[in-house]
């Protein structure tokens, strides 16, 4: 079966219900550039992805290469989605690759999506109908194509159609064109004083609205560069601004995140409730040490340990799970104290059913280090499992302390790039939670440069980078950096960034997600 999805106009959250849950199942996602970057995300690990997408003055795949794809993965028997912006219905070309699936004889499912037709503009408060101005709406591909094998007569006439209809007109791939367009409705009768807006990137990081009239408003989007997508909007709606004064003190924020599934989320949760958008742009994934072993080996003899402390919610996720593997008796554990690094970790522990004994007041593993050499008895030892890159100062205060302890690295942390990432120069803010997130970000952005995709990002970024050569309007990561804000949870994960050569704007004075985000609301507020 072959679904084709419309993702939407570029906003994850903006994808209906039913197509975000096919595409969590599916086995193989065809996708294009334009909205899809966070979706790809939801996508199961071992899901094949096929990049057909396109881009302004270029084509990658073009139509009937990308009908032939939808047969040959139809053919698989395989649970195939091809994700298009948009609507697919709506100047997607989904037409196309119906037929192609019906002449083929493979079933099919059209999921609709949300056109950025209706959406774009109503987030930046366009309504494209509203009483007393506009009784409906028009959708016009602005696309040059359109134009082709038609006379300059018949163009004219199709834009004394859409003049003399009342409503709002509205533009889809036409920002190329703009001035032509604007001539054309002049031509055919349009007032110049006809209110336009035009919206660049709409419901996406880098979003911007150009307002004016149709004499005034190729000037004014030449002077703010706007770049593609865009949607044109003519019409009186286009000069109205229902937009709510203040959303929350991340309004019009870009927050790009870096960190583990469980830690996104929590911090996607927090980021929203400001007003906020976030965007996950490198994963870090826990992967398990041969270290395991001695883990082992040390909790079949548990009795000569009187305290066992964790440092991340990750160490007790993994604990509690191997427990439960080697089916170890947790009443071993009645004697033991547990301590804990911060408000995550302890939480995390309750909910494996234990009640930390001690919490630092500072949330750091220096704090926890100290707490324990003083709390603890002579005699008493220290199981400590933690991750490879743990902070070394841990372990020389535990030793200044006379704290005898245990140390087993049973996992790492490991960055992996996610498509999110093309947005990098449209976001505003980027948030580290440990130094391993920080050393993974700077190992993805050093593959990036290398793969020739950051280093020479240009404006209109495509996905498939290889396929891309505006040089002309390129950015070095350096500069696209320097303009980023950057959040960091504690002073380990601030030293990292130092070390890196990054300065941390932001830094929470406890260390948990809660005070990081409030602590970005709290700058933006101020800002």
């Amino acid at each position: 079966m072959v679904y084709l999805i419309g993702a939407g106009p570029g906003d994850p959250g903006l994808i209906t219900v039913k197509g975000l849950e096919f595409i969590k199942q599916c086995d193989t996602i065809i996708y294009d550039r334009l909205g899809t970057y966070q979706l790809l995300e939801m996508v199961k690990p071992d899901c094949r992805r096929i990049y057909v997408g396109k881009q302004a003055g270029s084509h990658y795949k073009k139509q009937p290469e990308i009908n032939e794809i939808l047969v040959e993965e139809g053919r698989k028997g395989n649970m195939v989605v091809r994700l298009k912006g948009g609507d697919p219905f709506v100047f997607g070309r989904g037409g196309e690759e119906v037929t192609a699936l019906l002449e083929a004889g493979i079933p099919f499912q059209v999921i609709p999506g949300i056109t950025s037709a209706v959406a774009v503009p109503e987030v930046c408060g366009i309504p494209v109908t509203h009483r007393g101005t506009s009784r409906s709406f028009h959708v016009i591909t602005g696309h040059k194509r359109a134009d082709i094998h038609r006379s300059d007569e018949d163009v004219l006439n199709d834009y004394a159609y859409i003049r003399n209809q009342e409503g709002t007109s509205v533009f889809l791939m036409g920002l190329n064109r703009l001035p032509q367009i604007m001539e054309r409705l002049v031509q055919t009768g349009a007032e110049e004083h006809t209110p336009v807006a035009v919206i660049s990137k709409g419901t996406m990081p880098g979003q911007q609205i150009v307002r004016g009239d149709i004499q005034s408003i190729a000037d004014k989007v030449n002077d703010a560069k706007l770049e593609s997508p865009a949607i044109i909007v003519v019409g009186e709606n286009a000069a109205l601004d229902f937009t709510a004064p203040n959303r929350g003190p991340l309004q019009n924020v870009h927050v790009g995140l870096v960190g583990t599934p469980k830690l996104r989320e929590k911090m996607r949760v927090a980021i929203d409730a400001l007003g906020g958008q976030s965007y996950s742009i490198v994963d870090m994934s826990v992967e398990q040490t041969e270290e395991k072993d001695r883990l082992r080996v040390a909790l079949e003899h548990i009795e000569d340990y009187s305290w066992l402390a964790f440092t991340s919610q990750n160490t007790i996720t993994l604990f509690f799970k191997w427990l439960r593997e080697w089916n170890i008796d947790v009443r071993k554990l009645v004697h033991l104290k547990f301590a804990v690094v911060g408000a995550g970790t302890r939480d995390a522990l309750r909910s494996e059913g234990y009640i930390a004994d001690y919490v630092p007041d500072e949330y750091t593993t220096s704090a926890l280090a100290m707490g324990l050499a003083n709390v603890m008895n002579d005699g008493e030892k220290l199981l400590l499992p933690r991750a490879v890159q743990g902070s070394e100062t841990m372990l020389d205060i535990l030793d200044k302390g006379g704290v005898t302890y245990e140390e087993i690295p049973v996992y790492d942390v490991v960055g992996r790039r996610m498509e999110s990432i093309q947005y990098l120069k449209d976001l505003d803010v980027i948030t580290f939670v440990s130094a391993s997130g920080v050393r993974g970000f700077l190992k993805v952005l050093d593959a990036e440069k290398n793969g020739s995709g950051m280093d020479h990002m240009p404006n209109d970024v495509d996905s498939c980078r290889e396929h891309t050569n505006n040089t002309e309007s390129t950015l070095k990561i350096h500069d696209i950096m320097k303009n980023i804000r950057i959040a960091a949870l504690g002073n380990v994960t601030e030293k990292a960034l130092e070390k890196a050569g990054y300065h941390a704007d932001i830094v929470p004075e406890v260390g948990d997600i809660e005070h990081l985000i409030s602590s970005i609301g709290e700058f933006y507020t101020h800002r």
